[in-house]
């Protein structure tokens, strides 16, 4: 121990010892000053040791003396010595004080003294460490309760004490706070002694905590009096706990593990050496030299280390000379190879570095990203210095020469390796090896080669050489090569191949000899599609090369191709390059054909041309073609040139003029024409408008971190929406396979491709809404026709694909055809195309069209063909299209592209889709005066080159080759006809839902009809595409059934309300979410029902929300507008993609794993600031049932949510202007403007000026002219959590953990806000100021910080917790669905007008197990039913082959599909013991479907010999886990009863050494053993003998190391197992296989019954956990003990347990029989059968017909088929239903 810290420990000691004499000299002051302290009354101290009564007396004596009231007490001994000491004088008294010091005996203590002391008439305080009981018994203990010292008191009086110090910080108080918490809860403190309480006593007495106080407090030393002075409570005890944590974690490790090995992923090594010889100083005291802010800060930098990992980029290289100037250009003088594609190969780097001005140093600089330690460098014989983060190698050399340079992140495990070779030679030596060369580098430098690989028959050195000289390719040979002459070296296919091990050459440079090995090996070619070519070209910002002769690419020395339409672009690219092709036709371009192009000459300016043809010579020049290239150097210089060529053609065009001949030929260039009637027209990369967008996204950076989704949105398909040639109009498609690349077809060919790919997903998705929606009307079998019109919807192609899709997918969920939806399909157009739906009249043809578009069934999914559902399941009627007579229809398509008519418009006029500069682009519709019209617009725009150059174009092509004047405002733009409009009234009136599909017009077109009809919008999506207006809107005239229910629902709470307060209540579900308002009504009850849906109560409580935050954050600087966040996170970006992709997504967003809102993000524009800015502020809404929990994960997940938009919207500052999060901020500042303009159209909030954001900052906000601002934090907080509770009279804010504001709302404002406006609310918030709620509205904005931290956060009190009366509200996970009240089931509209919904309880999992051969119909198992099943234990019997395994992934794949129709709302747990790795991540199929999680036998993350307590007290718990744990491995190994007796004293003494007594139940929360140490203690006995059994046993188990050493990474296997959990013993011992699963048994037998009874709701009973041991026989024959007990008592505990196995005999008979606890069998082709395996699983007579048939007919089974018996039931003969077909199935959906 050092000299300070035994001071300040001194120190401490002496602030106790006041502590005591203080507390006695104020006691029996008060006691005198009473009356209450009687003459001769003695009184004992008991304290722990003579040296602390020595000092206690010592410090009473000094403080007597210091108060005056000191005194002096003799007594004459017998032997005629004089005992003296002192007293404390009180009033009209004094005590004597009798310490028990210098051999002072207990006899003179306890009879001499007392005896004296009553005598005199005095009281008498003994204090000693040895009292006996004569003495407590004659006297007052001060320890006794009501006494000064006694234990309950003293913690209380502590506590107490510690609140009300004045000397104390508040951080001192909540440190103490949370060390009596703890000690209140050790159970091995000794709470009657005061020794335990000498650093709390001693901090009270001196008023604050010193260092040496926090060992004792299991915490690192804070500053007490200085850190978190801004912190509330809640972040302080957060804190502490942290600390806490991390002290336990750390001495944990050092006490029992490896402190290197546990804390490696926290802290550095050197930090670590650190505290391990700290530690060896002073083992007790260790910490006092460790801040937690210094911990903090050492796992701040090893975390820093992890964020940041090395990452060398090519550019971060560079390779010079003997100075930097003398630079040797990459891929010029040094070639660069990476092993392989894959990001890790890519970090070994082969390098030929050609020094031909033979320098005598070469140096290599590194650009690093981090530092890097010096003992992470390995650079064999190399010397190295540093610059700042930089290494700069020298490598001093001559000849040729070979080296190795190691640069390792040890942190990530990140190691890059450069092997070099620098010989002293012209690359033109070498030219030929560049992509095929590797750097085969070995220690021995002489062994050192250069190796060849994918080498032909011909091998050539000096290309360029003007003498041949040709020689047979020999092994072991040298040739000679000079510098004038062309070597070729030469040899056969055969001769090659006979080469395996490689060709050994030299090759002699006139000295300079290389070592060369050669491989014939092909170098691999890795496939590259338009969006990857993109992403690297700008990332590694440098083009691709392209073979001259070939079709493949390359960038460095990695190869890459292309394949089908992308490969017939670059060939194209690449002709135009070598044939000069201005412009061009050609009759197709992707079909099979070689392609041919008709090149047509234009007559053009010479400067022009020129300028054209420069561009295409750079491109050859560089080796490149425009989709593989990046615009840099003359590249970029040229094509600058030409587009400003380009521009000067027209430069003095001007209005109402005539284009020339030359400026009409400027349109082509860069075109191609495609069919013979130009049916195509095509935007080649070389179009000017290509060339402009290119160089506009250079401007951009970090292209490597943008996703997907954010790279397929950098197009500039939208610059130019319409085009013109020959007076017919071509619109663009959205297809791309070069991103370079733009496709237009005429605006009347509705068969063009890749246009539309978003119809058919919304048709299948539409029709199953319908469906769902109004189940009722489909619930007769004979009434299940669907009734759909098709209006305009052209050739149906996307119909016809959506309808296919709906069967392929229905089909797997109603095998049965006869129940299928059938279709009445009435089609109606203008008669003069064909049809697809023509084919369903035609069995042949339709069948020939489905093979064309690749539909189909499922292999097995059903027994009809797809074309036999579509012919039987579908009629067709066509109709003319006379716009007034429709047939009723149940939904009705409708497009109305063809009543558009092509107008010119003026494009300043139409708002723009441009945003971002114009990187991104899209086409909305808007209004132009009464009309909406669509095509390209400049009014928001931001002036870029690329915006003025489209904007010239798109005006251009408006003329074209017409001979029409030219105007420059205006272009093609489409608009509705008034005959279009009328006819909408008819299909309104004849269909119950109208879906508009790709609606030229905005929501306003709609919902200004909305307010003078019964038209409603019921759902709208913008999300299908990535364009920037609606996809599909879904309009009904049926608006009553929707009202009706939001009026019966606010009238059950006691509202009346209008069909006109209704309608302002769907205004508001419109305006924030268009998929609200059919959910809403979806989910409703039926009138006098128990119990209402979560979601309609959850959804109209926002509508309170909305209103109330919009009048609470009114503020005359800020415009506000309400988001969804469940709508901006949750839908899908694109096409076909999961929601886990949109741009918006959870995902992309960049939120981490976690809670996060799915309720309202408020985004605040400040429209007065000096620059403007955006407030992203979200808030969670709390409704119901507001337990405390509940609320405290709201704040959570507003928090996350504040967090994760913050990093997703305005990183740090390198990133912030990055590519990535420009895009994401243009598609938040996209919804805001959209958001804003529902918001208007809906009339939510009209004292607000929405034309702000509508008009005046539009363009900023599109073009990044804004900051995203947290300056508002200082007044709102981080974002808001609105609680509607119970029992609250009034509303209040305050501020909560994580600075998040608390808005508080009486629960009658949820309703009673319902129908009042925003401004209602908003005067009643100004008025009612007597409130504790915040006045957003009078708060000063304009010169805030954002500095939080003087918002004072206060805790959330469990007083505050709300009272749970409302039972309303207790059942979250109810389905619902549709049924009609009348139990009519005519199919009309009436029945759809008058429908009301209702819910049904779960009737539990239904498992398909397949097809009953006799009937066809299927055969389910019903596992929570217990009418059908008692229990689920189940046996799967089959020999190899026979599809056992493929029924069981079937069965568990669907388990874990079905899980949410288990009783009960936690998740089924479902552990598989996988022998043979048929569950393994090898089956990736499996994992994807079940997102099964893998376990493998290495540091499973359970404990085997953890205590779990159950609610049935179990005395002695240790023993028996410990005796469970030893007769398992008893079993397994054979240990004979003294091995058993050593094996089972080791982990009773493992546990003591860990604190856990077998006696003390108190003990067994302490953490448990691990099995590691119990191996520790018995490795470490040197009396165990270890050559035995036990050993072998011991030894093995550790070093296989298979469960996890580390206590606190283990957790309990109950909690392991959620969802689908793998333990994978495949290639392991057999031995090692049945330990695992026995132990693992044990724990779960053990932990299943803690868990306690499974749920049972009527009859059906919650499955919780389920047992799979795949080819158990092994297992089984060895009679583990538990996994009897888990069959046999499993039922209780909702547990099942499958036995998979190869043969009926392993279910055994006598004590082994397994088969009586199994109640379903499966059982397929068994080939070592007997006939009394069948008797004791079919319960057959011995040989009866039924048994004999039984036994012939298992025998015969074929694959996939089996016999299965299900409790009771007779013997059922099934297909099954095999994974393969189920995997299927689920990849279709």
């Amino acid at each position: 121990m050092t000299k300070r810290v035994i001071v300040e420990m001194h120190s401490m000691l002496k602030e106790f010892y006041d502590f005591i004499a203080k507390r006695i000299n104020r006691y029996f002051l008060e006691l005198s000053a009473e009356g209450s302290l009687r003459k001769g009354e003695s009184f004992c101290l008991k304290l722990d040791d003579s040296d602390t009564v020595q000092e206690v007396s010592d410090a009473i004596k000094e403080l007597a003396t210091k108060e005056n009231n000191c005194g002096e007490y003799e007594y004459q001994c017998m032997d005629g010595s004089i005992y003296r000491t002192f007293t404390l004088q009180v009033i009209d008294n004094e005590i004597i004080i009798a310490a028990q010091i210098n051999d002072m005996t207990n006899d003179f203590l306890c009879a001499t003294l007392r005896n004296a002391a009553n005598v005199a008439g005095k009281p008498l305080l003994m204090i000693s460490s040895n009292l006996i009981d004569s003495a407590k018994s004659g006297s007052i203990d001060m320890a006794a309760n009501g006494m000064p010292f006694y234990a309950d008191n003293l913690m209380t009086e502590i506590r107490k004490m510690a609140e009300e110090s004045t000397q104390l910080s508040t951080l001192e108080k909540r440190i103490l706070d949370f060390e009596l918490k703890r000690r209140d809860s050790d159970v091995f403190s000794d709470k009657a002694s005061l020794y335990e309480y000498r650093d709390l006593l001693s901090i009270m007495s001196s008023g604050s905590i010193e260092k040496e106080n926090y060992p004792g407090f299991r915490l690192f030393p804070v500053d007490g009096k200085k850190d978190y002075q801004n912190e509330g409570k809640t972040q302080i005890d957060k804190k502490i706990k942290e600390n806490h944590e991390l002290f336990e974690k750390i001495d944990r490790s050092i006490r029992f593990g490896n402190v290197e090995a546990d804390l490696a992923e926290d802290f550095e090594e050197g930090f670590l050496m650190r505290i391990e010889k700290s530690r060896k100083d002073d083992p007790e005291h260790w910490s006092i030299l460790f801040t937690y802010a210094e911990m903090i800060a050492a796992m701040e930098k090893k975390q820093a280390k992890k964020d940041n990992p090395l990452n060398i980029d090519l550019k971060d290289i560079s390779i010079y000379g003997d100075m930097p100037l003398n630079v040797l250009p990459i891929d010029e003088k040094v070639l660069v190879r990476n092993q392989g594609s894959m990001k890790t190969k890519k970090r070994t780097r082969s390098m030929m570095v050609f020094n031909a001005d033979k320098y005598p140093e070469i140096h290599m600089r590194i650009e690093c990203n981090a530092r890097i330690m010096n003992n992470d460098i390995s650079a064999d014989d190399t010397s190295y210095i540093r610059d700042g983060k930089s290494l700069i190698f020298c490598f001093t050399r001559e000849g040729v020469s070979f080296h190795k340079i190691e640069i390792k992140d040890a942190v990530n495990n990140i190691t890059y390796v450069f092997k070099l070779c620098i010989i002293d030679v012209s690359p033109g030596y070498l030219s030929g090896i560049k992509r095929n060369f590797v750097i085969d580098y070995k220690k021995t430098k002489k062994n050192c080669k250069v190796k060849l690989v994918g080498i032909g028959t011909d091998l050539v050195f000096n290309s360029k050489g003007a003498a041949n000289v040709s020689e047979k390719l020999n092994d072991n040979t040298q040739y000679k090569c000079k510098y004038d002459e062309r070597l070729h070296l030469y040899t056969t296919e055969e001769e090659l191949s006979d080469f395996g091990s490689g060709i050994y050459i030299e090759i002699n440079f006139s000295g300079i000899v290389l070592p060369l090995i050669l491989f014939p090996d092909e170098v691999k070619s890795v496939e590259m599609v338009g969006r990857k070519i993109l992403r690297e070209k700008f990332s590694m910002e440098k083009s691709f090369e392209i073979e001259e002769d070939g079709d493949h690419f390359y960038r460095g020395s990695q190869e890459y191709h292309a394949k089908t339409n992308l490969l017939k672009e670059l060939r194209i690219e690449k002709r135009i390059i070598h044939e000069k092709i201005l412009h061009g036709k050609c009759k197709q371009i992707h079909g099979t054909e070689d392609l041919e192009i008709d090149a047509e000459e234009l007559v053009l300016p010479l400067s022009l041309k020129q300028a054209y043809y420069d561009l295409l010579q750079s491109y050859k020049k560089s080796n490149t073609i425009p989709t593989l290239a990046y615009m840099s150097g003359d590249l970029k210089v040229a094509a600058e040139n030409f587009l400003k060529e380009f521009n000067l053609l027209y430069e003095l065009l001007e209005d109402g003029s005539y284009l020339s001949p030359e400026q009409e030929n400027g349109l082509l260039l860069g075109t191609l024409f495609v069919g013979r009637n130009d049916e195509e027209l095509l935007l080649t990369p070389f179009h000017p408008l290509n060339l402009a967008y290119q160089l506009q996204l250079c401007k951009e950076t970090k292209f490597e971190n943008a996703t997907d989704i954010v790279i397929d949105r950098l197009n500039s398909i939208y610059l130019l929406p319409y085009t013109k040639h020959n007076k017919k109009i071509y619109k663009v498609s959205d297809q791309m396979y070069s991103m370079e690349w733009k496709y237009y077809a005429p605006v009347e060919n509705r068969k063009y491709r890749g246009s539309r790919r978003y119809v058919p997903k919304l048709i299948e998705e539409k029709i199953t809404e319908f469906i769902s929606h109004f189940k009722y009307i489909f619930s007769d079998i004979n009434n299940i026709t669907i009734r759909v019109n098709l209006i305009n919807m052209g050739d149906c192609s996307d119909v016809f694909n959506g309808i296919a899709q709906y069967f392929i997918h229905a089909i797997g969920k109603t095998p049965d055809v006869d129940r299928l939806m059938k279709f009445e399909l009435h089609i109606y157009s203008d008669g003069r195309k064909a049809n697809v739906f023509e084919n369903i009249k035609e069995y042949s043809r339709l069948k020939a069209y489905l093979t064309a578009s690749k539909l189909s069934f499922a292999n097995g999914v059903a027994m009809n063909s797809l074309e036999g559902v579509l012919s039987k399941n579908i009629e067709c009627y066509f109709h003319k299209d006379t716009g007034k007579q429709y047939e009723y229809a149940h939904i009705s398509f409708y497009e109305m592209e063809s009543e558009i008519t092509s107008e010119s418009a003026t494009m300043d006029q139409i708002e723009t889709g441009i945003s971002l500069g114009g990187i991104v682009s899209g086409v909305p519709s808007s209004k132009y005066g009464q009309k909406y019209r669509t095509g390209f617009g400049t009014k928001y725009a931001k002036k870029t080159p690329v915006i003025e150059l489209a904007t010239k174009y798109n005006s251009l092509v408006q003329v074209g080759n017409t001979g029409n004047p030219y105007h420059s405002g205006t272009s093609i733009s489409t608009q509705i006809d008034k005959l279009a409009e009328d006819k909408m009234e008819y299909i309104y009136n004849a269909s119950n839902w109208v879906v508009f599909v790709d609606p030229k017009v905005d929501l306003d077109f709609f919902s200004e009809k909305e307010a003078n009809s019964e038209l409603l919008i019921i759902h709208y999506s913008d999300q299908y595409t990535s364009s920037s207006g609606y996809d599909a809107i879904t309009v009904t005239h049926k608006s009553k059934q929707y009202s009706k229910v939001i009026q019966e629902y606010l009238k059950e709470k006691g509202i009346s309300a209008e069909l006109e307060d209704v309608a302002k209540i769907i205004n508001l579900f419109n305006a924030i979410n268009g998929d609200w308002l059919l959910r809403l009504v979806s989910s409703k009850k039926l009138i006098g029902a128990n119990k209402e849906s979560t979601f309609s109560r959850e959804k109209i409580s926002i509508v309170a929300a909305i209103k109330f935050m919009l009048a609470f954050l009114r503020h005359p600087d800020i415009v506000w507008i309400p988001i969804s966040l469940e709508e901006m996170l949750r839908v899908s970006g694109g096409a076909g993609l999961s929601s886990a992709d949109g741009i918006l997504s959870y995902k992309n967003l960049g939120f981490e794993k976690g809670p996060t809102s799915d309720d309202l993000l408020f985004i605040g524009l400040n429209h007065v600031s000096d620059q403007i800015k955006i407030y992203l502020y979200p808030t969670e809404v709390k409704t119901g049932i507001n337990a405390n929990d509940v609320i405290k994960k709201a704040f959570q997940q507003v928090s996350a949510t504040a967090t994760g938009l913050q990093e997703a919207m305005n990183p740090e500052e390198d990133i912030t202007n990055t590519i990535m999060y420009k895009v994401n901020r243009n598609f938040l500042m996209q919804l805001l403007v959209t958001s804003c303009k529902k918001m208007k159209v809906y009339h939510v909030d009209d004292s607000q000026n929405w034309e702000i954001i509508l008009d005046k900052f539009r363009l900023a906000l599109l073009n990044e002219e804004y900051i995203i601002s947290t300056d508002i934090q200082e007044i709102l907080g981080r974002g808001s959590v609105l609680s509607f509770r119970q029992s609250l009279a009034s509303r209040k804010t305050s501020f909560k953990e994580d600075t998040i504001n608390f808005i508080e709302m009486p629960e009658k404002d949820e309703f009673d806000l319902i129908l009042s406006s925003v401004d209602e609310i908003h005067a009643d918030i100004q008025n009612a100021k007597n409130n504790d709620l915040l006045l957003f509205k009078e708060c000063k904005v304009e010169n805030l910080t954002g500095d939080i931290t003087e918002i004072i956060s206060t805790e959330f009190e469990e007083s505050e917790e709300v009272n749970e009366a409302d039972s309303d509200n207790n059942d979250n996970n109810q389905k619902s669905c549709v049924k009609n009240d009348s139990g009519d089931n005519e199919k009309n509209q009436k029945t759809v007008e008058n429908s009301d919904i209702t819910e049904i309880k779960s009737e539990g999992m239904k498992i398909l197990f397949g097809l009953d051969q006799q009937d066809g119909s299927d055969i389910i198992w019903e596992p929570n039913n217990t009418d059908i099943l008692f229990h689920t234990n189940t046996g799967i019997i089959g020999t190899m082959g026979t599809g056992k395994t493929q029924f069981t992934k079937s069965l568990i794949t669907q388990l874990y599909l079905q899980r949410k129709n288990n009783i009960g709302v936690e998740n089924l747990g479902i552990l598989i013991f996988d022998y043979k790795g048929d569950y393994n991540e090898s089956k990736r199929d499996f994992v994807d479907a079940t997102n099964a999680t893998i376990l493998k036998p290495y540091q499973l993350p359970f404990n085997p010999l953890a205590l779990t307590k159950s609610k049935v007290f179990k005395p002695l718990l240790p023993i028996h886990i410990a005796n469970a744990f030893k007769d398992t491995i008893s079993k397994v190994y054979g240990l004979g009863p003294k091995q058993q007796d050593t094996l089972f004293q080791c982990i009773i003494e493992t546990y003591g050494m860990c604190g856990i007594q077998a006696a003390n139940p108190s003990s067994w929360d302490n953490e448990a053993p691990t099995f590691e140490q119990v191996y520790q203690r018995y490795a470490n006995d040197e009396e165990i003998k270890k050559n035995d059994s036990l050993a072998a046993a011991m030894n093995k188990l550790h070093q296989f190391q298979v469960f996890e050493n580390n206590p606190n990474q283990t957790k309990p296997l109950f909690e392991i197992l959620n969802g689908v959990v793998v333990i994978d013993l495949s290639g392991y011992d057999s031995d090692i296989q049945s330990l695992i699963v026995a132990i693992t048994l044990d724990l779960f037998y053990a932990q299943m019954q803690v868990a306690g009874s499974s749920k049972l709701d009527g009859k059906y009973r919650q499955l919780t956990k389920l047992i799979l041991v795949d080819e158990a026989d092994n297992f089984m024959s060895e009679g583990f003990s538990s996994l009897k007990k888990i069959l046999k008592e499993g039922r209780e505990f909702g547990v099942g347990t499958i036995l998979s196995t190869q043969f009926l005999k392993h279910f055994g008979s006598g004590d082994d029989e397994y088969a009586k606890y199994i109640l379903t069998w499966i059982v397929h082709n068994v080939a070592d059968l007997k006939t009394s395996d069948v008797d004791f699983v079919f319960k057959t007579e011995s040989k009866s017909i039924e048994s004999q048939r039984l036994f012939s007919d298992i025998k015969q089974l074929e694959k996939h088929h089996s016999i299965v018996k299900i409790s009771s039931e007779k013997p059922k003969y099934i297909r099954d239903r095999a994974f393969w077909e189920l995997y299927n199935e689920l990849k279709s959906n």
